[in-house]
């Protein structure tokens, strides 16, 4: 059902207060906000961003637009207002389904790096409980290594740390290389599988093609270097402290 296509207001004289006119401008456009997020919604590309993130990218765009308005060029506001509420509309839907595609993305990864670690979900009756412990533990390791590795939020080295908590950002850091040069002395094989997956974020069926091996290959080589790195965390416990 399409949504209900307002009409923008006639324009106003400036009052000649700065501030009570730009005020003025937005109010009165609000449902130029409404029109232009109507009209590009129902050509949307994207069922993850739905209307009401339109109206609120828009709205940004006309407050811009009120802000950086000079009447002494001739034009009408709403002209003017009309391109940058549609361009920040178009841009703000482009970061946003980047970003969602990225978080799926993401997602998909670690629930394959869940299922790789974490092998088959049936558990066998013959298991003992050592053996199950030991499975959960190099999952667990597993996944710490994607997290300092793969350059996740939490373990990012992003300019824009908090200064705060800058002691917590040196920390990961120095972490964060400390793991990545024992990943460099680890076997061939193994040593691709972790760069190829953790770095690269490469997905394991696309390394054991890349690699000519199997999936089940793939997964045995990882599981033994996860092991190496386990023993690294054993005798440096500092590696993975951030």
């Amino acid at each position: 059902m399409d949504e209900p296509v307002p009409t923008p207001h006639a324009e106003a004289p400036p009052s000649g207060d700065w501030l009570q006119d730009r005020n003025d401008l937005v109010v009165r456009h609000l449902p130029l906000v409404r029109l232009i997020a109507a009209r590009l919604y129902r050509t949307r590309w994207s069922s993850a961003v739905g209307f009401d993130e339109y109206v609120q990218l828009g709205s940004v765009g006309l407050v811009e637009a009120a802000s950086r308005f000079d009447p002494a060029r001739g034009a009408e506001f709403s002209t003017f207002a009309t391109w940058r509420i549609s361009g920040a509309i178009l841009t703000g839907l482009v970061n946003s389904t980047e970003q969602h595609q990225q978080a799926a993305s993401r997602r998909r990864m670690v629930e394959s790096r869940v299922d790789l670690l974490m092998g088959p979900a049936e558990v066998d009756a013959t298991d003992s409980v050592e053996a199950a412990l030991k499975r959960i533990a190099e999952a667990a390791v597993g996944l710490a290594v994607g997290f300092m590795l793969d350059g996740t939020g939490m373990y990012s080295d992003g300019e824009g740390a908090d200064p705060v908590d800058g002691y917590a950002s040196l920390a990961t850091r120095q972490a964060r290389r400390r793991l990545r040069a024992t990943v460099d002395t680890l076997p061939e094989q193994e040593r691709r599988v972790i760069r190829d997956h953790y770095l690269a974020q490469q997905p394991f069926n696309e390394i054991a093609e890349a690699m000519g091996l199997s999936k089940g290959r793939i997964s045995q080589i990882h599981s033994r270097a996860i092991e190496r790195l386990r023993e690294a965390l054993r005798r440096d416990p500092s590696t993975f402290e951030a």
